[in-house]
């Protein structure tokens, strides 16, 4: 599942589908673990994924590609209504 920190925005953008994941993971969860499952809530899962990530993040930290021209001109195309 693919979650977006945006750091300048102050916001946090999940999928459309997030809560549907979220039910379906905690339903597996509890079928291999019974009723003594911790069941997992928007803010817990996403504080045990950002964990996860800061702990690793020697191994894990990606950098994006820098844009090439052909993508800066296509998307200043769009923003002007060229496209």
């Amino acid at each position: 599942m693919r979650i977006i920190l945006d750091t300048e925005k102050k916001t946090i953008t999940v999928p459309w589908n997030y809560t549907d994941k979220l039910a379906a993971m905690n339903k597996t969860i509890k079928e291999a673990m019974g009723d003594q499952a911790k069941t997992l809530d928007f803010k817990g899962y996403l504080d045990d994924c950002w964990k996860y990530a800061m702990e690793h993040s020697d191994e894990q930290l990606k950098t994006a590609q820098k844009p090439t021209k052909r993508e800066k001109d296509d998307k200043a195309e769009k923003k002007s209504g060229n496209a």
